[in-house]
Parts: C-alpha cells; sequence; structure tokens
C-alpha cells in the first residue's frame, strides 16, 4: 500500500491509534480489494447481502432507505476513512437495510469478514476501537428513534439540543455534524433545518457560532419541545 492509502487507514475508526507501519505489518498478509465507483453509481443495492467489510479511501458515498412509496431518505454520508455498515457483517442476517451511492467519484477498499476477524483478534487496539464504534451506532441509532416522536423540526432540535445539554454540561454546545449531516440526522432537508435554526436564533432561543450553538432560553426549548410552535 501506498503512503498516503496508510494515512488514511490511520484516520480509520478501525485502525484508530496506530501508525501507517503498523498497519501495513498487520496488512500485509491480507487481500486488499480496490474498486473505483463514479459520482451517482450504486454500490451497494438495499437488500443485498453485505459481506465485506468497505472503507472509504477517496470521495463520499451515502446511504438511503427506500420506503414501499418509493419515496428516498437520505441517512448517512460516509467522508475518507468511514467505515460503510460495520456492524451488518457479524449479522446473522447480513442483508444490507441501506443502498449505498457514490456521492463523488470515490474508492473503496474492502476486507472480507474472515479478514476483518483476523484483525480483530491480532490487535487488541483494533479490537477495542470496533467494538466502540458499534457501541456509539447504537447509541446514535436510539438517538434518531427517541427523535422520531417530534413531528416538527423546530421540536426534533430541541430535542437534540437539551439532550446535548444534558451530555455536554454546558449552554455552549459543540455540534459533531456539519449541517448537511445534522439535517440527514433529524431526516429533514437542510434548507428547512437552516429555517427552523434561524427562527431559533431570531427569536433569541440560540445562538449559533459555526459548529456551536449556546442555548440562550433553555426554558423556550422545552415549550418547543411540548409542542408550542414557534412563529
Amino acid at each position: 500500500m501506498t503512503e498516503a492509502e496508510l494515512e488514511i487507514l490511520s484516520k480509520s475508526d478501525l485502525f484508530y491509534g496506530l501508525n501507517p507501519s503498523e498497519i501495513n505489518f498487520l496488512l500485509s498478509s491480507f487481500y486488499l480489494n480496490v474498486k473505483k465507483y463514479s459520482r451517482d453509481d450504486v454500490i451497494i443495492i438495499q437488500g443485498e447481502t453485505y459481506s465485506d467489510l468497505s472503507v472509504v479511501m477517496k470521495g463520499n458515498v451515502s446511504s438511503e432507505i427506500n420506503d414501499p412509496s418509493g419515496k428516498r431518505v437520505k441517512l448517512e454520508i460516509f467522508s475518507e476513512s468511514s467505515l460503510i455498515a460495520p456492524g451488518i457483517i457479524f449479522a446473522v442476517d447480513n442483508t444490507l437495510p441501506v443502498t449505498v451511492t457514490a456521492e463523488t467519484n470515490c474508492v473503496l477498499l474492502s476486507f472480507s469478514k474472515e479478514d476483518v476477524i483476523s484483525i480483530l483478534q491480532s490487535n487488541s487496539n483494533c479490537m477495542n476501537n470496533y467494538l466502540s464504534l458499534l457501541g456509539n451506532k447504537i447509541n446514535i441509532l436510539a438517538e434518531k428513534i427517541r427523535l422520531f416522536q417530534f413531528s416538527s423540526i423546530q421540536q426534533k432540535i430541541a430535542g437534540y439540543l437539551l439532550n446535548l445539554h444534558k451530555k455536554q454540561g454546558s449552554d455552549s454546545l459543540i455540534i459533531p455534524y456539519t449541517r448537511e449531516n445534522l439535517a440527514d440526522f433529524f431526516g429533514v432537508a437542510r434548507p428547512s433545518l437552516s429555517r427552523e435554526l434561524s427562527r431559533m436564533s431570531d427569536a433569541g432561543i440560540i445562538d449559533i457560532d459555526c459548529k456551536k450553538i449556546n442555548i440562550l432560553k433553555k426554558t423556550a426549548l422545552k415549550y418547543l419541545l411540548d409542542g408550542e410552535i414557534l412563529d
């Protein structure tokens, strides 16, 4: 592997904490499958068996669900060094519940399930990284399910910010998502999210500062969560 490729892998959740030379030694005995895709290419179709773990080496890919009515809901954007659906390969039913599409021209590196098991068994750091990643995925899914109960975007924002306030213990919140990723997390369009955030900012409930949101009126967020509508 090239130094650039090893550097990308060192930033991935699987190999975090390992330097490029350690990764190169660890992977020296494994077969690495590299595939290139053009923008809008369908990489994996919803319902297909997912038996290899893929890592994004270049570009961006997205996952989306098609409901029975044909509506597409974008769930997640995977950027460089991201692992795609790391838990599915170990599921009894390892059919992928989403369709994975190339958002840009991209390159994916894949490991077989057997190779992933060998990597985890041979390196405790990788094992810890992988288990932590799966745990974080469960927490994110639980939060999405919690927010799903709220019908309005204002309620989703209020619920998310209040929960983040509880976790971070501060009125000055660090948002771990871009605006686009946050919109995908809520399952809403980015313009709609931006519009509601602006309304809440104009009302003096929050103050938006790049990737930080400062809560100015916590009580007002609770009112929104209870269903009050901000005009």
